[in-house]
C-alpha cells in the first residue's frame, strides 16, 4: 500500500509499505479520508516527543472496512467507520469501566507503536469503530476526533441551560467547544482571539460575542456582556499562560474552567491560586473520551453540530507536504485539513 511515512525528524516521504496484517479481534480499513493534526506537526519537528521515527502517523481515521478478524461479530465488511484511536490494555480499572483513554498503558492508533491513517489501509481493534451516519461525509467523519474532547469536556461537567460560555482561541478545539456550548444550551457564548479573521469565523459557528484580545481589554468586555458576573464556564484552547490566566480572571465566582490548549513547555506558568480559592473555581483538564464518539455523530447527523464547513481543504496524499504546510501557514491557516490516500 502507498503511506506517508515519517522517516526522521522534519521529513516525510510517501512510498509502497506492506499492507498491516490484522489478529482475530482487529479489522482493516481503506483509509477514504484522514485529518491532519497540528500534534503530528509538533511530533515530526520534534517539538513535541510522542513516538519515534520511522512511523506512518495520522490519528483522524474514517474509511471503509475490508476484512474483519475471525473473532469480531460487531462489524462488518463495507461498513463506514471512523476510528477511535485509544488502545487500552482492556483489564485495569479504568478499561473495564469504559475509559480506555485514561488506561495507563495506554497507546493511540497514529503513534508508536500503532500505523496511523495516512495510508491507503490502517488496522483498529473492532471495538474502536464506530458507523458513519450516511449523511456524514468520510471527510466529516475524518475530522471528528479533533472535536471529541473539548465536545467530551462539555459533556463530563455539562453545560447549564442559560449560561454563558467563554472560549479562548478559535481553532478546531475552540469551533467545537463554540458549537458543543450551544447544542447544549448555553445562553451566550463569547469567543477570544488575537486575529479578526478567526472572530468572523468563530460567529459563523454560533459566537453570540466576540473580543480581540489583541486591541480590547477582554475582561472589560466579558463582564459587559454578563451583568458583571463573569462567565459561568470557561474553555480554554489556546493554550498560552497569558489566556489561561485571564480564563482565571474572566471566571464568575463559582464558576467552571476546561484547559485543554497545553502551553510551550519553555514558557512558565503561575496559576493565581488565591483567586482560584477565594472565588471556589473549578477546574478540569481533559482529554480523549470514548463516550462521546456517537452522541457526537448523531448531533452532526442531525444538523446541530457543523463538521462539513470544518473542512476547509483537501489533498491527496501524494501531496501532504502541501497540506502540513498549509495547516502550519499563520495568514491562510484553515480551519481543518483532509487527506485522500486513494485520490491522486
Amino acid at each position: 500500500m502507498k503511506a506517508a511515512v515519517w522517516k526522521d525528524y522534519h521529513v516525510v516521504e510517501v512510498q509502497e509499505v506492506p499492507d498491516p496484517q490484522i489478529s482475530e479481534h482487529e479489522v482493516l480499513i481503506k483509509v477514504w479520508a484522514a485529518g491532519v493534526c497540528a500534534t503530528d506537526l509538533e511530533v515530526i519537528s520534534g517539538r513535541f516527543i510522542y513516538g519515534a521515527p520511522p512511523h506512518v502517523l495520522g490519528h483522524e481515521i474514517a474509511g471503509e472496512i475490508v476484512q474483519t478478524g475471525s473473532a469480531v461479530t460487531t462489524r462488518r465488511v463495507g461498513e463506514r467507520v471512523v476510528v477511535e484511536t485509544s488502545v487500552g490494555c482492556g483489564h485495569c480499572e479504568f478499561c473495564r469501566r469504559g475509559d480506555r483513554h485514561l488506561c495507563p498503558e495506554m497507546t493511540e492508533i497514529g503513534f508508536t507503536p500503532h500505523w496511523g491513517g495516512y495510508a491507503q489501509y490502517v488496522k483498529a481493534p473492532a471495538e474502536n469503530l464506530f458507523v458513519i451516519p450516511d449523511n456524514i461525509s468520510y471527510d466529516e467523519a475524518g475530522i471528528l476526533e479533533s472535536t471529541v474532547c473539548p465536545v467530551g469536556g462539555l459533556m463530563r461537567l455539562g453545560v447549564h441551560f442559560g449560561e454563558t460560555v467563554l472560549v479562548y482561541g478559535v481553532g478546531p478545539a475552540g469551533i467545537a467547544f463554540i458549537q458543543g456550548a450551544k447544542a447544549m444550551g448555553a445562553g451566550r457564548v463569547i469567543a477570544v482571539a488575537r486575529s479578526e479573521e478567526r472572530l468572523r469565523r468563530a460567529a459563523g459557528f454560533g459566537a453570540d460575542y466576540l473580543i480581540c484580545s489583541k486591541t480590547e481589554d477582554v475582561r472589560a468586555k466579558v463582564l459587559e456582556y454578563t451583568d458583571g458576573k463573569g462567565a459561568d464556564l470557561v474553555c480554554e484552547a489556546a493554550g498560552s499562560p497569558e489566556t489561561i490566566l485571564s480564563a482565571c480572571a474572566c471566571a464568575r465566582r463559582s464558576g467552571r474552567i476546561i484547559l485543554y490548549g497545553i502551553p510551550d513547555r519553555d514558557k512558565p506558568l503561575t496559576l493565581p491560586y488565591t483567586d482560584i480559592i477565594m472565588n471556589q473555581l473549578e477546574m478540569y483538564g481533559v482529554v480523549g473520551n470514548p463516550h462521546v464518539w456517537e452522541p457526537l455523530l448523531q448531533l452532526a447527523s442531525s444538523g446541530r453540530f457543523n463538521l462539513r464547513d470544518m473542512v476547509t481543504a483537501a489533498f491527496p496524499l501524494d501531496r501532504i507536504g502541501d497540506a502540513m504546510r498549509l495547516m502550519e501557514d499563520s495568514v491562510h491557516k484553515p480551519i481543518k485539513v483532509v487527506v485522500h490516500p486513494w485520490e491522486s
